[in-house]
């Protein structure tokens, strides 16, 4: 749907905002000092080069210049529910208001209701809030009311109290509302009356009941037409109208079908003349262009071609009288029951849109329209499949099949059609909300194949979307594919994509995991190291241990990796990290040694440590993992780190040099020693240095975690 102006939605946001401060704050507040000032300075622009600016109020959208607002933005729909709240229909700002107006208009409005205030547009009409360039349309009768659970019964959709039937309710009674705020001094128009009957069991000569008057389509018809064309009002009605076509683009069940038959006879009801004047707000061809393409899936045939004439009208474009009669004829056709009406009514729809789709030409009536007339002017129908100079669209074709469930070479055709245009997950889409499995299997045993998994994921940019519905569809079958596809794939995002679809398939993928282990490059090896510990098992049997020796750092450091996240193997695998001699696989069996250490791998540190056998980053971290035992050794081991500075000059040790072993050291004697004689006196020396870095060190009450970042290692996968 087309967006509104920056300088539109800025002010909408901006009265949003004001209205909810002035139910925040009390009158005289400092917040809302300025707040009239700056929606006026938002509100001027829009005037200066237009008379009036109406907002229409849905339940959940404002409609501006036949524009509706989206109902998941949040700041609008808030300022369209509290204007709702107040039961009113439209607010119109004219030239020349000011910030007066507008700070009285948001006290009125704006302000908190308390629960016993009557909305202001229930309020009798000498009492409603005027100003001379600010006013509220109301959209209050007493005879029908409409809150989220209490629906009047005989305005309920057939189905009843389900969130459809709530939702297609709402919408047509508030269409109803809207239209008849418009009516006679009780907000109900006049029913027209068939001839000789009164409507809805109303006597002769009586008034109309207003509560079947509103649920009434023709009623509401009636008070549109009659109402005097003003834009606020008309900016409600059109809102209502694009919410009523989108739901029906998607709605199924009775009560989608309750709400088609209600639009549809307003529709036909409605002078041409009028249909038009709302098709004709805000002049957006865009948008007008997309609620008659909603209107044509959802609505009844006879309606959409009143659709069609009006639309072609306003938007000045050319539809010819053969057409008109080709598809009326078809309108004929597809009232009738059985496939050929199915049939009919698919195609109708299907040629009106593509008719509107091409309104931006000069003629949408030029050479393959031809073609098209040519072939709906039979008396009757082709049959599904059949050959025509002019075929059904691939999509539409496929639709039809699943809908009808039959599967013919047509049917087929059109799948190849779709597929070489790329359009598998369109295909898949059509097949999960196919009413009939039995014809959707048919289609499922065609594009369900390792095959296509296979040549998807060979393409330069896979769709991985679609690749994921076939995985899921194809089951374990599909391992084998993906994992020939992991072993060629390059990309690290790509490749963790390939182990999510795998990791989905579940333990069953692990026989095709641990065949695959041996004799695979190490990039694989290691790939599939790490789709074992996505898996909830390990394969009987399987031991990490072997691959933890492996010659490839890589392959070892996935393996340590996941002898780490089973607790029955995870002391070893801390242990054979620490020993291994690439840096990356230390620092992992480090990082899992920094949380809980286990004693057999504190002799390890210790001696590695002395030996300078880690790099100075990982030595700090090592440090810091071992000083976790809280032994005697580990204490002693400590302490020559900060007591092996030389003699000064009054007498007395003075610290080592700044490194990050000192850093880490000092940081755990805070932490776990400071009672200590020794540690004290170096703690108290430490906290006299000129360094902030050994003054903090030695004044933190946790163990520091050294920066990595002295030493760059460079990045590798996986």
């Amino acid at each position: 749907m087309t967006s509104l102006s920056r300088e539109l939605a800025d002010f909408l946001i901006e009265l949003s905002i004001a209205m909810q401060k002035f139910a925040i704050y009390p009158v005289g507040h400092p917040m809302l000092a300025n707040t009239a000032e700056r929606i006026e300075r938002r509100l001027m622009p829009l005037l200066a080069g237009q008379d009036t600016l109406s907002l229409g109020v849905a339940h959940k959208q404002l409609v501006i210049e036949g524009i509706a607002t989206e109902e998941n933005h949040a700041v609008l729909r808030d300022l369209a529910q509290r204007l709702h709240a107040h039961h009113l229909g439209a607010v119109k700002f004219m030239r020349g208001v000011d910030q007066a107006e507008l700070r009285e208009f948001l006290l009125a409005v704006g302000a908190e209701q308390s629960r016993d205030a009557v909305p202001i547009g229930l309020l009798p009409e000498e009492t409603m809030p005027s100003w001379p360039h600010v006013r509220l349309f109301r959209l209050a009768y007493e005879h029908l009311e409409l809150v989220e659970e209490e629906i009047a019964p005989d305005l309920q959709m057939p189905g009843g109290r389900g969130a459809g039937g709530a939702r297609s309710a709402q919408l047509w009674v508030g269409l109803a509302r809207a239209a008849l705020a418009g009516g006679d001094a009780h907000g109900v128009a006049r029913v027209p009356r068939s001839e000789g009957n009164a409507p809805h069991g109303g006597a002769d000569g009586e008034e109309p009941d207003p509560a079947h008057a509103s649920a009434d389509p023709e009623a509401v018809a009636c008070a549109i037409d009659e109402h005097k064309r003003d834009a606020a009002y008309d900016q409600v009605i059109v809102g209502y109208l694009l919410q009523i076509a989108d739901e029906l683009r998607t709605a199924e069940g009775r009560d989608a079908t309750a709400l088609r038959g209600r639009v549809s006879r307003l529709v036909r009801a409605m002078r041409p003349e009028t249909l038009r004047t709302l098709l004709a707000m805000g002049n957006d061809v865009g948008q007008r262009r997309k609620f008659i393409l909603d209107a044509t899936q959802g609505m009844a045939v006879d309606a959409v071609l009143e659709l069609v004439r009006a639309g072609a009208d306003v938007s000045k474009q050319t539809v010819s009288h053969s057409m008109l009669r080709m598809l009326s004829k078809l309108a004929q056709h597809a009232g009738s029951d059985g496939a050929r009406g199915a049939v009919a009514d698919a195609a109708l729809r299907d040629n009106v849109r593509m008719l509107v789709s091409q309104w931006s030409l000069e003629d949408p009536n030029p050479g393959a329209y031809r073609e098209v007339l040519e072939g709906m002017s039979k008396s009757r129908p082709a049959p599904v499949g059949a050959s025509a100079s002019y075929p059904v669209e691939d999509e539409r074709m496929v639709q039809m099949a699943l809908e009808i469930g039959v599967i013919g070479e047509s049917t087929w055709r059109a799948v190849d059609s779709l597929l070489a245009k790329g359009r598998l997950l369109t295909l898949l889409a059509l097949l999960e909300r196919a009413p009939r499995p039995a014809a959707a299997q048919l289609l499922w045993d065609r594009l369900a194949t390792t095959d296509r998994v296979r040549s998807l994921l060979a393409e330069p940019q896979p769709d991985l979307s679609a690749t994921e519905k076939l995985v899921a569809r194809i089951g374990v079958a599909a391992a084998e594919p993906l994992i020939d596809a992991l072993e060629s794939e390059r990309d690290p995002r790509r490749q963790t994509q390939i182990v999510n679809l795998l990791a989905r398939l579940g333990a069953d993928v692990t026989e095709f995991v641990v065949r695959r282990l041996r004799g695979s490059s190490p990039d694989l090896q290691a790939q599939l190291l790490v789709l074992l510990g996505r898996l909830p098992a390990l394969p009987a049997g399987f031991s990490a241990v072997e691959w933890a020796k492996d010659r490839s750092p890589l392959v070892r450091r996935e393996a340590i990796k996941l002898m780490l996240r089973r607790p029955a193997t995870r002391d070893q695998g801390i242990t054979l990290g620490l020993l291994d001699d690439d840096e990356r696989t230390i620092l992992v069996a480090l990082n899992d040694a920094a949380i809980d250490c286990p004693p057999s791998a504190i002799p390890v540190i210790m001696n590695r440590v002395d030996r300078d056998v880690f790099p100075a980053p990982l030595r700090a971290l090592a440090i810091g993992a071992a000083a976790r035992a809280r032994s005697a050794d580990i204490l002693e081991w400590l302490l020559r780190f900060v007591m092996i500075g030389r003699k000064t000059f009054f007498g007395g040790e003075r610290l080592p040099p700044k490194s990050p072993e000192l850093l880490a050291a000092l940081s755990a004697l805070n932490t776990h020693w400071a009672s200590d004689r020794r540690v004290a006196e170096v703690l108290e020396r430490a906290r006299r240095s000129t360094d902030p870095e050994i003054r903090s060190a030695a004044s933190s009450t946790t163990i520091a975690r050294p920066s990595l970042g002295m030493r760059a290692i460079p990045a590798e996968k996986p």
